[in-house]
């Protein structure tokens, strides 16, 4: 059957409205609006034709005043209040529950009453270019249908109302109140907020619209002040999520006491509400702002970390060097152990988090040791380099931050490898000595030489993930600081009654400096210990997937392992070393250039870095590099 003209389709809508006026029928004529595209199409829009030849069809119905009334009353429903006080706005109070509900709603259909007209604007579907149109639209064209979709002021009140004791029970939780330690519980803006919202709309004057908007006005202070707070201290996402909720209740909140003492149009709170309800729909829009706030945080964690591993002149890298070699030390006894565990006969669960415990424990005594992991350094300094950038220091020192990164990072990996490698060969030696045998069978031996070919297997793709892993260990660490500093864990823990009964003050205290300098190192490497050990033998054991990890330092130590084993015998070639000792430099530059590419992104991001400090920067590196590539791959001068 052809469709019908547009305005026997409207006249017929209209007549099916008033024969069973409601939201379905309505929702039928605003759906019949919806399908003409808002955007231009030679001189005019179609939806805004659409809409005039709609407002032409109501003129000329014989029962036209009939159809405007049962307009009016569709839109007066008790529904309206949930309309304008939950729309475009979250319904939980946590930031896990409200992405739950979102999810399963997208996934699982939900029986809701047909005569809300809340439900009525979330079936729509209304997206952003909707909302633009009906922003658009032109005053004569909005103007015949103010009075037809007019909310009742009574609505807009109880609406009001709702809000007020919302925003009230949310401000006023212990987590929120705790963050203005030296303002009293009962001095809270928030505790007046429903009284004044209840005096507004019982009495809409110029005296109580001034009281409340200074209310109003306290209540946005003290959201600031909350935000300064977890500035200083950490943040949690639950804490940031009741925070942006509440913003988005006091600014609602505004807009409806505005067009309540008609001081704004109801036009600007229907654009709203359009914008609202795609919002509501979404999850990537709902996390997107506090997982910002948090990533933030995580990220300066990183960087007063990163802080510490540039070498900036020649004490810091001889330093690095030094710190790496005693690292790159530990790492030989590690790859031994690894062997170890891999030819013991464990299940495979076992299995995994053995390796995972040993790879663990090798660099949780390199924390403690004071020790460098050259791997560990990129994420760290990534960020480091993104709060530069942040602060929009000059671009020579930024220049000159990015070098001392760079040195520091290939004093790092000189000092593990070079210092992993005749480690490595010594306890090869000394063990075939007590044992009389090679430390590795020939197979074994065999299989870690050629398995690390650069071209002839996937060490290169296994060495990025490689970096994806140390970059995931790295935001691990930063979430630890954050977490720490937000509960305040080093000064809870000196003050603490039982451990300062049982460690003494001195004890406790010591403790709680040990949780400040090493918690989040140690978060950090069981991390990745688990990213580097567990994960392989889940692929590999449980899902059948031949999953490896290359890490250059425990790559090298694993290398010299098994080129002593097979030394001296006629499976033993220089080539094959050879292969590997380019493959140990591959593995460095993709472990070192994923991680910090990955972190200087995530904390680029979070900082809203614009494209044109990145390019400024890049320029400057590039003709920097130019001039004097030493200042950027090796030691200081004097």
């Amino acid at each position: 059957m052809p469709p019908l003209p547009p305005n026997q389709a409207a006249l017929r809508l209209l007549d099916a409205f008033l024969a069973d006026p409601g939201t379905t029928t309505l929702e039928a004529l605003l759906r019949w609006l919806l399908e003409a595209s808002p955007r231009p199409t030679g001189n005019e829009v179609p939806r805004t034709r659409r809409l005039q030849l709609l407002a032409e069809t109501l003129d000329g119905h014989p029962r036209a005043e009939r159809v405007r009334a049962k307009l009016r009353e569709v839109w007066s429903h008790r529904s309206a209040v949930r309309l304008l006080a939950e729309t475009g706005l979250p319904v939980h109070g946590t930031l896990i529950k409200e992405t739950f509900e979102r999810l399963v709603d997208r996934l699982v259909p939900r029986l809701e009453p047909t005569d809300d007209l809340f439900v009525l604007l979330s079936r729509l579907g209304l997206g952003e270019e909707d909302a633009g149109w009906l922003e658009a639209l032109p005053p004569d064209l909005v103007a015949p249908w103010a009075a037809l979709v007019a909310i009742p002021d009574a609505a807009i009140g109880d609406a009001a109302r709702l809000l007020a004791y919302r925003a009230a029970a949310l401000g006023l939780t212990r987590e929120l109140l705790s963050l203005d330690a030296d303002a009293a519980d009962g001095g809270s803006p928030f505790l007046r907020l429903p009284t004044q919202v209840d005096a507004l709309v019982a009495a809409p004057g110029t005296a109580a619209a001034a009281a409340l908007e200074e209310t109003r006005a306290a209540c946005g202070a003290a959201l600031a002040a909350a935000h300064r707070t977890l500035e200083v201290r950490g943040v949690s996402t639950d804490v940031l999520f009741r925070l942006e909720l509440l913003e988005a209740l006091l600014a609602r909140l505004e807009e409806l006491t505005l067009v309540l003492t008609g001081h704004a149009e109801g036009r600007l709170l229907a654009h709203e509400l359009a914008r609202g309800s795609f919002r509501q729909r979404g999850v990537r829009s709902l996390a997107h702002q506090t997982l910002k706030r948090l990533a933030l945080k995580v990220t300066e964690h990183t960087a007063e970390t990163g802080e510490h591993y540039v070498a900036r002149d020649v004490a810091e890298w001889d330093a690095t060097g030094r710190s790496a070699a005693g690292g790159g030390a530990i790492t030989a006894l590690t790859a031994m152990l690894k062997y170890v565990v891999a030819a013991a006969p464990l299940a495979p669960l076992v299995q995994g988090l053995a390796a995972a415990l040993n790879y663990s424990a090798s660099f949780i005594v390199m924390q403690f040791a004071y020790f460098t992991l050259a791997s560990k350094q990129p994420a760290m300094t990534g960020a480091a380099l993104a709060a530069a950038l942040g602060t929009r220091e000059d671009v020579e020192r930024q220049v000159d931050l990015v070098a001392g990164i760079t040195r520091s990072q290939v004093a790092a990996t000189i000092g593990n490898v070079f210092a992993t490698i005749p480690a490595s060969a010594l306890v090869a030696i000394v063990i075939g000595w007590l044992t009389g045998g090679p430390v590795l069978a020939e197979e074994t031996a065999l299989h870690s030489v050629h398995g690390v070919h650069p071209f002839l297997s996937f060490t290169i793709p296994f060495a990025i993930l490689t970096g994806g892993f140390l970059w995931l260990a790295s935001l691990a660490a930063g979430w630890a600081a954050n977490w720490s500093a937000y509960r305040g864990l080093p000064e809870a823990l000196a003050a603490h009654h039982g451990l300062r009964a049982a460690l003494g003050p001195g004890g406790a205290a010591r403790l709680g400096r040990l949780a400040a300098q090493h918690l989040s190192g140690i978060v950090g490497y069981l991390a990745l210990g688990l990213l580097l050990g567990f994960v392989p033998v889940l692929f590999a054991r449980f899902m059948g997937i031949p999953l490896e990890v290359r890490h250059v330092t425990l790559q090298a130590a694993s290398l010299t392992l098994a080129a002593v084993s097979l030394y001296g015998t006629a499976a033993f070639h220089w080539a094959d070393v050879a292969w590997g000792g380019l493959a140990i430099l591959l593995i460095a530059a993709c472990n070192l250039g994923v991680s910090f590419a990955l972190a200087l992104r995530t904390a680029a991001r979070a900082r809203d870095l614009s494209a044109d400090d990145r390019r400024r920067l890049a320029t400057a590196l590039r003709e920097a590099f130019r001039r004097e590539p030493r200042r950027f791959l090796w030691r200081p001068r004097e």
